[in-house]
């Protein structure tokens, strides 16, 4: 990708237009406090934009019952909103239960 590229691809991202996150009376944390986890935890989000939605890759850093904050890489810009918990699926190493492990490793008859 030359320079020229480059740019036009930067300057799409930054023209393009901020996610929409929930509202302060969505997030009500005054009755649902919101938990942190500071490293993040690995999620797929889909994220609300103006005239459509996305599914990142991103990392979840703060939560409540219904709500999640997801951060993700958009280009060059790091994003980062509050989104509905239904919204968010968390993404885990191994893609299968410990019964299949179990049975699998013969540790369990």
């Amino acid at each position: 990708m030359d320079r020229d590229q480059l740019r036009r691809l930067q300057g799409r991202y930054a023209r393009r237009a901020q996610p929409i996150g929930l509202t302060a009376e969505e997030l009500d944390f005054a009755n649902m406090p919101s938990k942190t986890d500071v490293h993040g935890i690995p999620v797929q989000a889909w994220i609300r934009f103006q005239d459509c939605a996305e599914l990142v890759d991103g990392l979840a850093h703060s939560w409540t019952p219904k709500a999640v904050q997801v951060s993700w890489q958009d280009g060059p810009i790091q994003r980062s909103t509050w989104v509905w918990a239904s919204a968010v699926t968390r993404k885990t190493a191994l893609n299968r239960t410990l019964g299949e492990r179990t049975k699998r490793d013969g540790s369990s008859k």
